[in-house]
């Protein structure tokens, strides 16, 4: 920190605890890692899909798209349900829109909140 922060008291190690506690890193992670956008945009567009069906779209191994279906689906990003024998999976909008305007709201708070000790 420099002598003219120090003379204004700002707490900056504060304000970067806050932004460190505002995301959802995990979910953002899941919702952003290069495969698992894919998945996303696929199951978006075409819409509920069982893992046999999603994995025929796509170059990687079942078991892989599994793992990253699952993952996403603990996140929150994708819902499943079982039919039959079959797992179905698919977008969770409403949950998706949520966790967006709810870090979008805690980070307008943080910015008015760090802004205000400058």
């Amino acid at each position: 920190m420099d002598k003219k922060n120090d003379e204004m008291n700002i707490n900056y190690e504060e304000c970067e605890m806050e932004v460190e506690e505002l995301f959802d890193f995990e979910f953002f992670k899941a919702l952003f890692e290069p495969i698992r956008s894919e998945l996303f945009k696929y199951l978006a567009v075409y819409g509920p899909k069982s893992i046999g069906e999603i994995a025929e779209n796509f170059t990687q191994d079942r078991s892989v798209i599994s793992r990253h279906l699952d993952i996403m689906n603990k996140q929150g990003i994708l819902k499943k349900k079982k039919e039959s024998r079959y797992t179905i999976y698919e977008v969770s909008g409403l949950n998706i829109v949520e966790k967006f305007e709810e870090t979008t709201k805690k980070l307008k708070n943080i910015m008015n909140s760090c802004e205000s000790q400058i």
